[in-house]
């Protein structure tokens, strides 16, 4: 059944919705778009991964052709993430943003939902969830629920908390959950073309580059920085929102173990990792503002996207994956 997408940012999706919506794309831009990955969560909830480009059946993309990889979702409470991604994808494909220049330059991986599971549980039972939901401890003891993705990643893991029911919980052992072994599978996959990984949060209006764990700088923190700043500016010219930019832990003034950025940059070697903390009042702010808030992210990410095609497509191309330490 076809979806309504002039409706997509009138409230929020269900993971059924989302699935729907995906599939019915995939119907209409098979040339443009393709289920890259169909991952499974621990109760059993298609976490699907789209790639868009403008010759995406071609079995060998152009040498040339880098990666973005952009998630949404890996804390489940934060509702906006989700409907910014789908906002992304839709502007790609339904608003042919991927026919510009710059913006056909990339192959885009977008996992709209990272974290199904704890995604439906908010929705459905507790607002402020923000783990999975995968039972913890023994068969006999299983009172606690579910893992921090954000805290899962094998970087600097030792961090997180120990403690089973915190809701900052870090897991057993580095990517004991499905959600982000899928993230660690796709970062293998796109070895080593992934130059850009955004991952969507809310919703403290910043972004934000590694590191989380440390207050030491990696060597390009300045690319990173320019690439923040250009995304900020271009919101700030355009809705007057303010956006700072800096380190994870700068910024947020206290270390954090087990990020994805920090795995993305640290261990992936992907150049530009950025957490983009989307401006909202709050995680589900008022349905009514969705798609303003949803045009105003895709603005700094469009301008992100700009300045590193424009700005460091050389130095990108010369580093590979060296010199980011």
């Amino acid at each position: 059944m076809s979806v309504d997408s002039a409706k997509l940012f009138q409230t929020y999706q269900s993971h059924a919705d989302i699935k729907r919506y995906l599939e019915d794309l995939l119907t209409r831009f098979s040339s443009k778009m393709e289920i890259f990955s169909r991952a499974e969560s621990y109760e059993g909830r298609e976490i699907l991964t789209v790639r868009i480009c403008t010759d995406v059946q071609q079995k060998r993309p152009p040498a040339n052709r880098w990666c973005i990889l952009i998630d949404a979702g890996i804390h489940a409470r934060e509702w906006i993430t989700v409907s910014v991604a789908l906002f992304i994808v839709q502007q790609l494909l339904e608003k042919d943003a991927i026919s510009a220049k710059c913006f056909r330059s990339f192959e885009w991986i977008i996992l709209p939902l990272l974290n199904p599971d704890g995604y439906e549980y908010s929705r459905e039972h507790n607002k402020m969830w923000r783990k999975t939901r995968r039972p913890l401890g023994q068969k006999s003891q299983r009172s606690c629920v579910g893992v921090d993705c954000n805290r899962n990643f094998n970087v600097a893991w030792t961090i997180g908390s120990t403690r089973f029911c915190s809701l900052l919980y870090r897991g057993e052992r580095p990517f004991s959950e499905r959600e982000t072994k899928n993230v660690r599978d796709l970062f293998r996959k796109l070895r080593p073309s992934c130059k850009f990984y955004l991952s969507l949060h809310s919703y403290a209006k910043a972004i934000l580059y590694p590191r989380a764990y440390t207050r030491t700088l990696p060597r390009n923190w300045q690319m990173q920085q320019t690439v923040a700043e250009a995304g900020a500016e271009a919101m700030k010219k355009a809705t007057g929102v303010r956006y700072r930019c800096g380190s994870a832990s700068t910024v947020l003034n206290r270390p954090i173990g087990g990020s994805s950025i920090d795995y993305a940059h640290d261990i992936e070697k992907v150049p530009v990792a950025l957490v983009m903390e989307v401006a909202s009042k709050g995680f589900h702010p008022p349905e009514a503002n969705i798609e303003r808030i949803c045009e105003e992210s895709w603005i700094g990410i469009g301008a992100m996207v700009n300045c590193l095609a424009g700005s460091f497509r050389t130095v990108l191309r010369g580093s590979g994956t060296l010199h980011l330490r």
